[in-house]
């Protein structure tokens, strides 16, 4: 069933989807192509990130007051939010209206 001759690459899906993770008041998302493993994360809510489990991300599992100061410290900006008291994390020039 592998259909790739020798020397194709395989399909980088992960790399170009933006992954929602959705918890009343707040929505996280995660750029697996902007992640450096910096794992600020993990050491801030590990029960929130896990990577031994699958969706790794359970927003449950913190307030949304929790997951913006633990999202606010990803270098890489692969985490981001919209919370719905307005507050939001995207990466530099990716939806800042703030100067216009």
């Amino acid at each position: 069933m592998n259909e790739m001759n020798q020397g194709d690459q395989p399909p980088q899906r992960e790399s170009i989807a933006i992954r929602q993770y959705r918890a009343p008041g707040i929505v996280v998302t995660w750029e697996p192509a902007r992640c450096r493993h910096a794992a600020e994360c993990i050491r801030g809510l590990p029960q929130v990130f896990n990577r031994d489990v699958r969706p790794w991300i359970d927003t449950s599992r913190a307030s949304v007051d929790e997951l913006v100061e633990v999202i606010d410290r990803c270098p890489s900006y692969a985490l981001g939010y919209h919370a719905a008291d307005g507050r939001m994390r995207t990466p530099p020039g990716e939806g800042d209206t703030s100067a216009t």
